[in-house]
């Protein structure tokens, strides 16, 4: 073990170069911390964000690539293929999904009972001019209602948000089956509609009619329609909740306008769009899975920026870093040939000789490694606090000079249009330095310092003590 007395001997005797390659080892570690500490605090933000958008994934079209066909064939895109519960039945029993809802927008013309009539409709008669449907006579039908089918109206935005509740019967849920109807209070009140009552509507294509049986009875809290030109269709009062296979009949296509799954945990959002793609038989060219994708990227875009440039700081520092330890320690060797030379002419072992010079090189870095603890979350949280403000600042920019136009579809009558949580930039993040970050910086400088350190003194073993000394005079 004289070797390690040796390395503490020279260290104390050279101080000014000591203290040099204390620096450097200062430094390295403090910007590899730093590029850690970023990383984590990334990784942290992502949980924040997926946990405040919600664990919701939503299946429905897919309005860029729709546009962008729309564009290409000049406007006529032809018919969409209908999303249908064959194309996704098996998504609902993956292990990911705690629960699931379907929901089909449709439309329907009355048969044995009288919608709710606008209040503005007497004073706008332009509207009379709207076609929404054709039927099989070829002759444009107005709808008398708007219908929503779905599996589940409590995790309905309306219902959820106390816009609407149900003031008699029961809600619809998973085990409902068959044409079961909730009826606003209005319609129901006008024809003298309660619980287990039947009415009829009829399919503006066919012109078939359906019987349906009251479910329920639910108050809407929106007195009319908020349309310039009102039509029956459009009123909240005209507005029914069915199940998804009573709805079916009456939508174009028999097709779900989408279908929404909660995961369990919102970490799992990624891998479970992957497996429902898989397990689904969906057209990936007309709809998509979105679990709110957008916000998502507003809020983490920039961090992720100061992220991927953490990255590029901890690669380019353990390159460069080592490179002018190594170059420090080949230039320490050369000075102590005289040094070597004595030695190994006294019998010295190579390997100790080497041994020697790695101890030396080690316990400076571990010096500078204590120092950085110390200080990296500080340095850490001071860079971060002002890449992550350049970059929102930049987000906000490009922002304010992004037009706000462009066409977004919406569910236009009756459909159900979740209130989905808007992405705020993530303008701040808390930077910790966690005992994962110290074994792994510790682990890269030790690496670093080995081969840096080795890599010079290959220089030794491949010469004798008398050449060495010649070498010297």
């Amino acid at each position: 073990m004289d070797f390690i007395r040796r390395a503490c001997i020279s260290i104390w005797a050279k101080k000014g170069k000591s203290f040099l390659m204390l620096i450097l080892l200062f430094v390295l570690c403090s910007l590899v911390f730093a590029g850690f500490a970023i990383q984590s605090a990334t990784r942290a933000s992502e949980d924040i964000a997926r946990k405040k958008l919600g664990g919701d994934v939503t299946l429905t079209l897919d309005m860029d690539k729709l546009m962008k066909k729309m564009e290409e064939s000049n406007g006529n895109l032809g018919e969409v293929p209908p999303l249908t519960l064959k194309d996704i039945e098996k998504v609902k029993n993956l292990k990911a999904v705690a629960d699931y809802q379907y929901i089909v927008d449709a439309f329907a013309g009355k048969v044995d009972k009288s919608p709710v009539k606008s209040d503005k409709k007497e004073d706008n008669n332009q509207a009379g001019g709207m076609t929404v449907a054709g039927s099989s006579d070829g002759q444009a039908k107005m709808p008398d209602f708007a219908m929503t089918g779905t599996n589940n109206t409590n995790s309905l935005a309306n219902f959820k948000n106390g816009k609407e509740k149900i003031i008699s019967g029961k809600p619809i849920t998973n085990k409902d089956k068959g044409n079961l109807a909730l009826i606003e209070k209005r319609f129901a009140n006008q024809n003298k509609l309660k619980v287990g009552d039947t009415f009829q509507l009829k399919d503006l294509e066919t012109n078939k009619s359906q019987k349906f049986t009251v479910h329920g009875i639910y108050e809407n809290k929106e007195l009319s329609s908020s349309q310039q030109f009102p039509v029956d269709f459009m009123e909240p009062a005209n507005k029914i909740y069915t199940t998804v296979d009573g709805a079916m009949p009456f939508s174009h296509n028999g097709s779900l306008a989408s279908a929404k799954y909660s995961m369990t945990d919102p970490k799992l959002i990624d891998s479970f769009k992957k497996a429902a793609a898989d397990v689904s038989s969906v057209d990936k060219d007309f709809y998509k899975w979105d679990a709110n994708d957008a916000a998502y990227k507003t809020m983490m875009q920039p961090i992720q920026n100061v992220a991927s440039f953490a990255n590029i700081i901890v690669i380019i520092t353990a390159l460069a870093g080592g490179l002018i330890l190594a170059l420090l320690v080949l230039l320490s060797i050369r000075e102590r040939r005289f040094e070597m030379g004595v030695l190994l002419s006294l019998g010295e072992n190579k390997a100790k000789l080497i041994g020697q010079f790695l101890v030396e090189v080690i316990l400076i870095g571990m010096i500078a490694f204590s120092a950085a603890c110390l200080t990296s979350e500080a340095i850490g949280q001071t860079v971060t606090d002002q890449m992550l403000n350049k970059e929102v600042q930049q987000a906000k920019d490009e922002e304010a000079n992004t037009p706000s136009g462009g066409m977004q579809m919406a569910t236009v009558i009756g459909g159900e249009q979740d209130e989905k949580p808007k992405g705020e930039v993530i303008d701040k993040v808390d930077v910790h330095i966690s005992q994962q970050d110290m074994v792994e910086v510790g682990g890269i400088g030790l690496l670093v310092v080995i081969i840096a350190t080795l890599l010079p003194c290959l220089f030794i073993i491949r010469l004798q003590p008398k050449m060495i000394l010649s070498k010297n005079d």
